[in-house]
């Protein structure tokens, strides 16, 4: 059995154990790197406590990702090599992560690997292969590509336990982001006992992960708590207005500072991060980062874009309009209000203002098919649920709980929601709401009816 000495306290877990290997690992500058990279990027203008980095993250996830491994694993004789890979998969999952997170995906990575929304995925595939890293990954016992394999779903079981529905990876920044938010009340994930309730069974004659039907309240409590996350504090107005910025600033820096050359040069991309990023963008006088500068400085002294509109559109509304949910969304935008915007500034006399449009993920309550989609079923030993099956959806296990459905009605017919936004700058917000932003306001449709 591998021997963890090691110990790092965490506020959410209490200790991390790691082993020496482990250890030299989460050393090396291309892990370490991710403590100058915030957890909630936009978020902290919002919740002022949400400052905690990637770093603590992956850590949880690594920790996590441990103990399902020996739980499901617990009698296989491999076990300790299972522990291991989960171990490293979850500890490295976000290794490529740029500054700001996702943003960076939106327009660094964007041109890095044109065509792919989530670049980072792509980049800590050769991070990992790279002569930095290898050694380091093959020195606890595992390959590169048995990580690679894990992330893709060759290893379907350890990949939902890791980064599934409600695996580690989920439980981690589920916990740790609402108790640096100050959100705990949203956060709920009782960890332990779900882990401890999971297990591996067939279904359909495969192998995969299934949780107890035990802990039917747990899962649904979790997954509420999720979704309240992403509402009142991923998805909170004004961390979207901080994220615009963001934006803005690393897409005007992007080729002045030769982000892309750099991100896919290990050796210098061991260096960037949100720190380094907007030194280089304040310190410099070019012209070409005037842009970059401007929004850098309003996200310092927080200047935010307004919200003047918002709908609620379900997702395969958006889609019938463009498979691209941005541009559907963008579409949306402006033939329900930026079209009457521009007319009514033209009629006013005013110049036409600057205008964001942004859109959230798709988002439901209890997305069902999310578990099914990453083959994690329900296990029910005695088929007390649904007679004569032991293995089931979590669909199923929902329809056939009485007191589960009248919390949940019609769960065939529920949809996944995108919340479309636009916002303006400051000195627009007052005209666009008195002239045209009580006009055309939506009203948020009923939650019991959207799912959203």
């Amino acid at each position: 059995m591998t021997e963890r000495k090691g110990a790092v306290r965490d506020p959410i877990h209490g200790y991390i154990l790691l082993s020496e290997e482990e250890n030299k690992l989460i050393d090396s500058p291309f892990v370490q790197r991710l403590r100058w990279i915030s957890q909630l990027s936009g978020v902290r203008l919002v919740f002022p406590g949400g400052t905690h980095n990637r770093l603590a993250h992956v850590m949880g996830v690594m920790h996590l990702s441990g103990l399902y491994a020996e739980q499901i694993y617990k009698d296989h004789p491999d076990m300790e090599h299972k522990v291991q890979l989960a171990r490293l998969a979850g500890l490295l999952h976000d290794i490529a992560h740029g500054a700001f997170s996702h943003a960076y995906d939106d327009t660094v990575y964007r041109r890095l690997y044109p065509g792919n929304p989530h670049g980072h995925d792509t980049h800590r595939m050769k991070m990992i292969k790279s002569d930095h890293l290898r050694p380091l990954i093959e020195a606890c016992g595992v390959t590169p590509e048995e990580i690679e394999d894990l992330w893709e779903g060759k290893d379907r079981v350890l990949q939902a336990a890791v980064q599934g529905a409600l695996g580690a990876d989920r439980m981690d920044f589920m916990l740790r982001d609402s108790y640096y938010a100050g959100t705990t009340h949203f956060g709920t994930v009782a960890s332990t006992r779900i882990i401890s309730n999971t297990l591996i069974a067939e279904h359909d004659g495969e192998q995969a992960l299934h949780y107890n039907h035990k802990v039917m309240d747990d899962i649904f409590q979790a997954l509420l708590g999720r979704f309240y996350m992403y509402r009142g504090v991923y998805f909170h107005k004004a961390s979207g207005a901080s994220d615009i910025l963001i934006r803005k600033m690393l897409d005007h820096a992007a080729e002045p500072m030769m982000l892309p050359e750099r991100t896919q040069d290990l050796e210098l991309y061991k260096d960037i991060n949100e720190y380094t990023v907007m030194g280089e963008i304040m310190a410099s006088k070019s012209p070409e980062l005037a842009l970059a500068r401007h929004y850098c400085e309003r996200l310092m002294r927080r200047q935010l874009p307004k919200l003047v509109w918002e709908s609620i559109v379900p997702e395969n509304v958006v889609k019938t309009i463009s498979s691209d949910l941005e541009r559907g969304s963008e579409l949306i935008a402006n033939e329900k209000f930026i079209n009457e915007i521009k007319k009514t500034a033209t009629e006013l006399g005013k110049k036409e203002p600057v205008l964001y449009v942004t859109n959230t993920y798709p988002m439901s309550t209890l997305d069902h098919a999310e578990f099914t989609a990453g083959h994690i079923y329900i296990y029910d030993k005695h088929a007390s649920l649904v007679p004569g099956k032991t293995s089931i959806s979590l669909a199923e296990a929902i329809e056939s709980t009485s007191y589960f459905k009248t919390f949940i009605s019609g769960i065939g017919n529920r949809q996944r929601y995108v919340m479309i936004r636009v916002y303006c700058d400051p000195e627009d917000v007052e005209w666009i709401r008195n002239k045209v932003g009580r006009k055309y306001a939506v009203s948020e449709p009923d939650i019991a009816e959207t799912s959203y």
